[in-house]
């Protein structure tokens, strides 16, 4: 195992890497383990090939079919991703503690598909410590997309995530072949392209500058739930004239790139309010949202992200999600806004907020 290249992502806090590895994923060991090795897969196809990842753990003696028929967690239904359990207790392998498989049911396109994968990764990692995660260039095996745009596609959405404080201290991307490797290695030079000399990216790519206005609240929201958003910022104005809300239909800029304003927005807002529906979690841009939301309420030592939960979500409300004090207005309680408007501005006041929590 040899690691080729690797770039420095600098969060604003923590240093983090990512690095294309020349080697077999299958040979790490004890010493090298990583928390989650992310593999991907056709759906309900977990035949060992020659060319894939599941292959080369069936010849290790780790079967993948057999960790699918016990699976720790199964969310492959909102995010595409299952999770075995850990695999020393089933098999002699310790290379990894545990397997996240991707299995999509539409792919689409390589940014597409990496996009959701990153973001189907979410409920797996830790808000409390960075984890070490490993994976091959994904869907260029059996799935027969070009290694070149997936690996460009990896790197431009882990760099993008780690920038935003994904808690992953390093990225390890594995390639066993050598003429591939020479390939996949100018695109890690053209992203570190200030090297310094020692085979690492300078100076740190880092976290994009705030707006230049702070607002006091990012509303996230699907444009199904607009009417709720309208009479919560109606609510928010009665409350305090001079507050400001975040509102994607108003705030953006023409000519503006969408993804940096909300970037910057909510690395600039005092709060940020999710209006939680299923609409909500069937859309990726207000999934993007919450996962950044996530990243920078651990950053703040939590207590800036408030989901006010709007309409019932089947299955159940991700753990870390529920962790979290949620604004109670289920099923659609117009009524209720008015108190969840009044706990968003006295937590951001300073007050103490009683926010009501989901039964």
């Amino acid at each position: 195992m040899e690691r080729i290249r690797s770039i420095k992502v600098f969060d604003g806090s923590t240093e983090r890497v990512i690095s294309l590895v020349h080697g077999d994923l299958t040979e790490l060991v004890a010493d090298d383990a990583v928390d989650l090795l992310v593999a991907s897969a056709f759906p309900d196809n977990y035949d060992p090939t020659s060319r894939s990842l599941i292959g080369a753990l069936h010849e290790r003696g780790v079967s993948v079919a057999e960790l699918a028929r016990d699976k720790a967690v199964d969310l492959r239904q909102t995010s595409g991703f299952w999770l075995s359990h850990e695999i020393a207790h089933r098999f002699e392998w310790r290379g990894t503690r545990r397997l996240a498989v991707f299995e999509p049911h539409h792919l689409g396109s390589p940014p597409e598909a990496v996009g959701a994968l990153f973001r189907g990764l979410f409920p797996f990692l830790s808000d409390r410590e960075d984890q070490r995660v490993a994976m091959p260039i994904l869907s260029s095996g059996d799935q027969g997309w070009s290694p070149l745009l997936m690996m460009a596609s990896l790197l431009d959405a882990s760099i993008q995530w780690l920038r935003r404080g994904l808690p992953i201290s390093e990225l390890m991307i594995f390639e066993r072949d050598p003429d591939r490797i020479a390939l996949l290695r100018p695109l890690l030079d053209e992203a570190g392209r200030d090297a310094d000399g020692a085979g690492t990216a300078g100076p740190s790519l880092s976290v994009p500058p705030p707006l230049s206005r702070q607002y006091d609240v990012f509303l996230s929201f699907s444009s199904d739930n607009a009417d709720a958003a309208d009479a919560f910022k109606r609510e928010f104005a009665a409350i305090d004239q001079s507050a400001t809300v975040f509102d994607f239909r108003l705030s953006i800029q023409k000519g503006k790139s969408y993804q940096d304003e909300i970037d910057r927005a909510i690395e600039s807002c005092r709060k940020v309010v999710s209006i939680l529906s299923p609409a909500y979690f069937a859309s990726p841009e207000c999934q993007e949202e919450l996962n950044i939301a996530r990243l920078r309420n651990k950053r703040a030592g939590f207590g800036l992200l408030i989901p006010l939960y709007w309409k019932s979500v089947s299955p159940a409300l991700p753990l870390w999600l529920q962790t979290l004090n949620q604004c109670l207005c289920v099923e659609e309680r117009v009524d209720r806004l008015r108190d969840a408007a009044r706990d968003v501005h006295a937590g951001f006041q300073g007050g103490r907020a009683t926010h009501r929590r989901p039964a």
